[in-house]
């Protein structure tokens, strides 16, 4: 398992950290992808989370209209994608505790064209 952990950060490590909406993706789907592009769909909806929590955070703080009215059910949905694909991951072999790491590796590596 070590080596697979290790093989999915190197790969990553190339991999430019993206956010947007969380696409949600099949169960049957995830279990076809490889670890690797599972691994980067988790990161992508981890970025996007975090992104949507701080609007959601930012709406708490204003008066009048909110800036991101969508922002909480944007980030419910990141997060309810999160949790299935880290249960993906974890039937491939790559406990859930190890994805924070791997997607803070492949975010601090600049990519090179």
């Amino acid at each position: 398992m070590k080596n697979l952990v290790a093989g999915s950060a190197f790969i990553l490590l190339s991999i430019p950290a993206l956010a947007g909406t969380c696409v949600a993706l099949d169960y049957q789907e995830m279990k076809d992808m490889s670890t690797v592009d599972v691994t980067v769909e988790v990161c992508k909806a981890r970025k996007a989370a975090g992104e949507y929590l701080d609007q959601t955070i930012e709406n708490i703080g204003g008066r009048g209209p909110k800036p991101y009215p969508n922002a909480q059910a944007d980030f419910d949905q990141c997060m309810g994608q999160v949790t299935r694909i880290e249960r993906v991951l974890e039937s491939k072999g790559v406990p859930k505790e190890s994805v924070p790491e791997l997607c803070k590796q492949a975010a601090a590596k600049p990519v090179t064209p």
